[in-house]
């Protein structure tokens, strides 16, 4: 280390350390990280892509491909749900929460709901629905089951409220979360 960066982490210290929590805010920090954010350049990018392959293929035991290919012109992705399939397992909430790196503490946030619904009923009353169901077995005699989650909105109203600006839809359609910017605020 040398004599500038330890100043520099020194002063940096001491002002952390002196700043008052009145003043330690979210939007100081808001302010802060909007200052210095800025987007990667393409050597930047090629880092990152390279260090997330080499954790990748230590997790996994397996050789794996990052890319960072952009959207396909006038291609568009949509999301389809066959509801007929679901059987009230909740494997999906469980994956999406593995998947999304969801719930590092207790208690676990669930993007995705699965409702319970009694079989018969002409329309469906989200009113009705049970989603604290446990049963011993799923699927049970005389219920139906809906899974609840992101919708891939054509224009997603959690993009415009994201106080962090951690979610964005991509071109080709996709809302994406930013998970080291999400703080869980389920907009």
């Amino acid at each position: 280390m040398n004599r500038r960066t330890l100043l520099k982490g020194s002063a940096l210290g001491l002002a952390g350390a002196l700043l008052s929590p009145d003043r330690a805010n979210a939007s100081f920090w808001e302010a802060f990280f909007q200052k210095h954010f800025r987007e990667m350049n393409e050597s930047e990018k090629k880092k990152v892509i390279e260090r997330l392959e080499k954790e990748y293929e230590q997790k996994y035991k397996k050789a794996i491909k990052v890319g960072n290919e952009p959207a396909i012109p006038g291609v568009s992705f949509g999301y389809g749900l066959d509801l007929s399939r679901c059987i009230g397992c909740r494997r999906c909430v469980y994956g999406c929460v593995e998947e999304n790196n969801q719930s590092k503490m207790d208690p676990q946030i669930h993007w995705i709901t699965v409702l319970r619904f009694k079989k018969g009923e002409k329309w469906v009353d989200l009113e009705e629905s049970e989603k604290y169901y446990n049963p011993p077995k799923v699927p049970e005699e005389g219920y139906f089951y809906m899974p609840v989650q992101c919708q891939q909105c054509e224009n997603p109203p959690c993009v415009r409220a994201c106080p962090t600006k951690a979610t964005w839809k991509e071109p080709d359609g996709i809302v994406v979360i930013d998970y080291n910017w999400c703080i869980g605020c389920r907009y």
